[in-house]
């Protein structure tokens, strides 16, 4: 055989050395995949987590939105007078300036002004008062607008809601009509504040005006 083809022959191949070099290489390289694909995993289920909570939020803000200024407020709405008056016509009753439920609302379906809802801390299956925004409050079970219990569906959820007077001169909401000052009891700020099973806090808030 000639030499020169028996040389060629004794190169082919890969050695031994080259092997286990190609080896580590591969095993750093999935290693490297698989934490990227860990993490991506893990991640994946955040944007879910959140839009869960927007939609608790949104509900909530949109059943306490339906409901009255004021426990006094004509039905249609219509504004509710108070000290200093600035009603022209209308409904002649003062403003409440207590907020709470009233007599004979024991449950969230008798609730009838937005106010009703102040200091609520409505919790999911698994959740206490201590991982919630208000803790200070006491957990209810987490129900719909209809009464349905709905704590199974947001397992580890809560919602935690406050009303506020929000008028006067040199608030956030008078400073949206440039010259126009809304009245301290003409105005309510509504806050909704959900606490997700991370206990990652969202909150959403809206203003109801006395008209």
């Amino acid at each position: 055989m000639p030499a020169n083809l028996h040389h060629k022959y004794a190169q082919s191949g890969i050695s031994l050395i080259e092997l286990i070099i190609f080896i580590v290489i591969l095993s750093v390289a999935l290693t490297s995949i698989t934490l990227v694909y860990i993490s991506t995993t893990r991640n994946s289920a955040d944007p879910l987590v959140r839009i869960k909570s927007v939609e608790l939020a949104q509900l909530t803000l949109n059943e306490i939105l339906l409901k009255k200024y004021d426990e006094n407020t004509p039905v249609g709405n219509g504004c509710v007078e108070h000290a200093p008056t600035r009603c022209t016509s209308g409904d002649s009753a003062a403003t409440n300036t207590t907020f709470g439920t009233d007599a004979g609302e024991t449950n969230r379906t008798q609730y009838d002004d937005v106010d009703d809802y102040t200091d609520k801390l409505y919790c999911g299956s698994n959740v206490t008062a201590a991982k919630t925004a208000c803790p200070a409050l006491t957990c209810e079970t987490l129900r719909d607008e209809s009464g349905v219990d709905i704590s199974t569906k947001y397992n580890g959820f809560s919602v935690c809601i406050k009303v506020s007077f929000a008028g006067g001169a040199g608030t956030e909401i008078s400073s949206f009509s440039a010259g126009v000052d809304v009245e301290g009891n003409d105005a309510k700020k509504i806050d909704v504040f959900v606490t997700d099973p991370a206990n990652s806090k969202i909150s959403l808030s809206a203003y109801l005006l006395n008209y």
